[in-house]
């Protein structure tokens, strides 16, 4: 199979637990990696809300210089561009792409998604759950777009640098997409109304539910030519002991039923939340495609959801 996946917490936390990126007992590893035959990864760098200002971009370079150490030393590209990340593929059947999730990491400075840019960061998960100076979490009591925000995203524009709404409050969720003409992705979120359906009430799914995006939200993303990531969360996919494989089925054809199919990607959140055992590391990948495959799906849709989707939309964005 071929596999792309919009977002992983790896590289954060190899870094905090003093790990490497090749070998490790996370979700994912580069010794692992060659369950799927070819492979594309977008790293994230995540800012925790605890970390604002020049804390946040120091904890952010200590990362990427990490990262890049790591990646090099196991010979896996970090791609700045579509024709990098094709030839990638094509040559060494892996290739990265690389993220911040948080955009805490700017410290309310412009100039540094320039600094960005240069690192080869092509995507910027604009908050976490909490408030930053760009905009609201979906944690928080929202709003539009704040003044910098609206000033950052004009200049990831300019740079190429693409907006990332996973986290971010639905008042932020609609200004960015009014307010840009490039495509928007949530790399890594599930469906609110399947979550309403299956969840119980609690304090826990009610925090689930608004972390995920509502049906006019994944219709919005769809007309925008965006792209979103099924969230392998257990959380996020349903209450414990019902949030495996099933659950990440329900999600994605509630969301293919809405007007997905060419938009709906993996965004599997390895190494940044609590995955059902099913589902928790890079090895299971087959044998999802595969319980899918068994669920109805064809050939060609599973290759779409699981590869396909992410590529066309990097292969025209970047």
């Amino acid at each position: 199979m071929r596999f792309f996946d919009l977002h992983c917490d790896t590289v954060t936390e190899c870094r905090k637990q003093g790990k490497s990126l090749f070998q490790n007992d996370l979700h994912l590893d580069l010794s692992r990696a060659d369950a799927p035959d070819k492979w594309a990864q977008v790293f994230a760098v995540w800012i925790p809300d605890d970390l604002r200002g020049d804390a946040a971009w120091a904890y952010f370079l200590d990362n990427a210089e990490f990262f890049e150490t790591q990646a090099h030393a196991c010979a896996l590209p970090i791609c700045g561009d579509a024709d990098a990340l094709c030839d990638a593929l094509r040559c060494k059947r892996r290739a990265a792409l690389f993220a911040v999730e948080g955009g805490a990491v700017l410290g309310g400075q412009l100039e540094r998604l320039q600094t960005l840019r240069k690192r080869n960061v092509r995507l910027l998960t604009l908050t976490w759950n909490g408030e930053n100076e760009l905009a609201f979490g979906c944690q928080t009591p929202g709003g539009k777009l704040k003044p910098f925000g609206i000033e950052a995203l004009r200049e990831m524009d300019r740079l190429g640098i693409l907006a990332d709404v996973s986290h971010l409050h639905p008042d932020g969720f609609y200004d960015v997409l009014a307010r840009t003409d490039r495509p928007v992705l949530a790399t890594h979120s599930t469906s609110r109304a399947v979550l309403r359906a299956v969840r119980t009430d609690s304090e826990d799914a009610l925090f689930s539910m608004r972390r995920a995006l509502s049906d006019d939200q994944i219709r919005a993303l769809a007309e925008h030519g965006g792209l979103i990531g099924l969230n392998f969360c257990g959380s996020f996919l349903g209450d414990p002991g019902q949030d495996g494989m099933q659950a990440a089925l329900r999600h994605a054809e509630h969301i293919l039923a809405i007007g997905g199919e060419h938009i709906l990607a993996i965004g599997s959140d390895f190494d940044g939340c609590r995955i059902h055992p099913e589902m928790a590391g890079i090895e299971k990948m087959p044998s999802l495609r595969s319980f899918f495959r068994a669920h109805g799906w064809d050939d060609a849709l599973c290759e779409k959801i699981f590869f396909q989707n992410a590529l066309h939309f990097f292969k025209n964005v970047l």
